[in-house]
């Protein structure tokens, strides 16, 4: 089983001359880069890597104030969730980040107007662009990962940012959460309530989609906490046993460090592995505060 030392080495050992850090090998993505910001900032790691990396990531941001995946795709995505998060405990870097928080709240879809919820009624219909959710690029359907980090990137900038539209958009994208669960309580993709009402919930979405929602009435959350507990005994990869251990943990719902099976494979799984140790230590670099 690897442990934490060892997986900060691994970490460590994959960054790129640039600062960022691939998906696997190759050009540097905001993904994993802020992925791993994360894990470092958990693990308090300070000086020189870790102020390079805030400045690649930072340098990175659009003029419309949001992120691209990487330097090939022009356009500003769900990944500017991630940069908000990681920036956040970065004081040299945090006042670029109002201009993000409010890209990103103005890609939180909005209330339905009164005409189209009559022709949704009238036909039992449910938008790809429904109400509260947010997508992986912008204009596209709605999905329950890029909502959920939407929920935790607003809630982490809000408490700073004086700005009316963000506290809508958390409320109108926990909403969406809530609307979308599976039949077993947790979350698979949300894409549709046709495609995904009947459909197994996944490990990694209900994790997360836990975690985003672990300031709600515990009761409301009951049946996805079980689940995920009963996910738990049962991981099919180093991603879904990550997102269940944060989820639980973000809940009070703390667990003996499970057996790991499945090494990393991705910067991704790397640092996610990371901060799930981390969380059972009682640190969530996702529930922070900005500095």
């Amino acid at each position: 089983m690897i442990d934490a030392k060892e997986l900060q080495a691994l970490l460590l050992s994959s960054r790129n001359a640039d600062g960022g850090w691939p998906s696997r090998r190759g050009r540097s993505w905001t993904e994993p880069t802020a992925l791993a910001l994360l894990a470092l900032q958990g693990a308090h790691v300070s000086g020189e890597v870790r102020a390079i990396t805030a400045s690649w990531l930072a340098d990175q941001q659009s003029p419309d104030g949001g992120w691209c995946p990487c330097a090939t795709v022009p356009t500003s995505t769900w990944v500017t969730s991630l940069a908000l998060l990681a920036l956040s405990q970065e004081s040299e870097h945090t006042h670029t980040c109002p201009k993000g928080a409010l890209w990103l709240s103005g890609h939180v879809y909005p209330e339905l107007n009164a005409f189209q919820d009559f022709l949704l009624h009238k036909f039992d219909l449910s938008p790809s662009q429904a109400p509260g959710s947010a997508p992986w690029f912008p204009g596209t359907a709605g999905w329950v990962i890029p909502t959920a980090f939407s929920i935790l990137a607003l809630s982490c900038w809000s408490a700073r940012l004086n700005t009316p539209t963000i506290q809508p958009a958390i409320q109108r994208a926990k909403a969406y959460l809530l609307q979308r669960r599976c039949p077993d309580g947790g979350w698979n993709h949300g894409g549709s309530l046709q495609r995904s009402e009947t459909s197994p919930s996944y490990p990694e979405t209900t994790g997360l989609a836990l975690l985003a929602l672990a300031n709600s009435s515990s009761s409301s959350l009951e049946p996805a906490l079980k689940l995920a507990e009963d996910l738990l005994l049962r991981p099919d990869s180093t991603e879904g046993l990550s997102w269940l251990l944060i989820g639980l943990a973000a809940n009070g719902r703390q667990h003996e460090e499970p057996q790991w099976t499945m090494r990393p494979k991705t910067t991704q799984d790397i640092a996610l592995h990371l901060i799930a140790l981390q969380t059972l230590r009682g640190r969530n670099p996702f529930l922070q505060l900005p500095v």
